[in-house]
């Protein structure tokens, strides 16, 4: 069976939990069924989709199970968001850095069991504000985020973020051109560390500069004279 999805994150998962015998074996936009690992198909209605959006950092979906009509609120996204969603816990963050270190990208994953009374009152209020003529998504959004809290901590995920054939080998030659190369990512430090190194866009012995955090003008300067120092005294 071949997967398609909007991100290799998601056919790395799955590919995953094929391998333990947990395997999504039909997928629509209304039905997910899947068969574990006793052999049995469990099947899922699907309620609500919440999409990844570069502001969130994270996506959603809310599903019922047919057999049980069990309801439940499903989340993903990335650590800077889930921390504050998910309940306290004293592992999620060292976790996340380690496996950062390592050149994963991370994604927490968390639950949250609904009624079918708070399901049906959240239901009405996002159709509610749906049909809201002035600052829609906004308002989809709030109502959105009153189901994102307190939810279980199930799982932080890794998948490795493997290079492009051929990224070494055409980073040298621009560099021998005289061409300089950025690289703009949205993921952790660590992890974008780890990518500059291992496509040898920087050597392991390159000093790398942290910039601070700035709100001004003035703290960016300040920054920026920093780094200028820095640059001095490397030889």
């Amino acid at each position: 069976m071949q997967y398609q999805a909007a991100s290799p994150d998601e056919v790395a998962l799955v590919e995953w939990t094929e391998e333990v015998n947990l395997t999504l074996i039909y997928r629509d936009r209304q039905i997910m069924r899947l068969r574990t690992p006793t052999g049995e198909i469990e099947e899922f209605e699907i309620l609500l989709i919440f999409p990844f959006t570069s502001e969130s950092k994270r996506m959603g979906i809310i599903v019922k199970d047919t057999a049980t009509g069990e309801i439940t609120f499903v989340m993903k996204g990335a650590d800077v968001v889930m921390g504050s969603i998910v309940q306290y816990n004293d592992w999620l963050e060292e976790e996340c850095d380690n496996m950062a270190r390592e050149g994963f990208r991370t994604l927490v994953v968390a639950k949250k069991t609904l009624s079918q009374e708070q399901y049906d009152d959240f239901e009405r209020r996002y159709n509610e504000a749906k049909l809201s003529i002035t600052d829609r998504a906004t308002q989809m959004r709030q109502v959105q985020l009153t189901l994102e809290g307190d939810m279980q901590l199930l799982c932080v995920t890794g998948v490795e973020d493997k290079l492009q054939p051929d990224v070494r080998t055409s980073l040298e030659l621009l560099a021998n051109a005289g061409i300089k190369v950025w690289m703009l990512t949205g993921d952790k430090l660590e992890t974008a560390t780890n990518i500059a190194i291992s496509s040898r866009l920087v050597s392991r012995m390159t000093p790398i500069y942290q910039f601070k955090p700035v709100k001004t003008r003035t703290e960016a300067h300040n920054e920026l004279n920093n780094f200028r120092k820095t640059q001095r005294k490397t030889p």
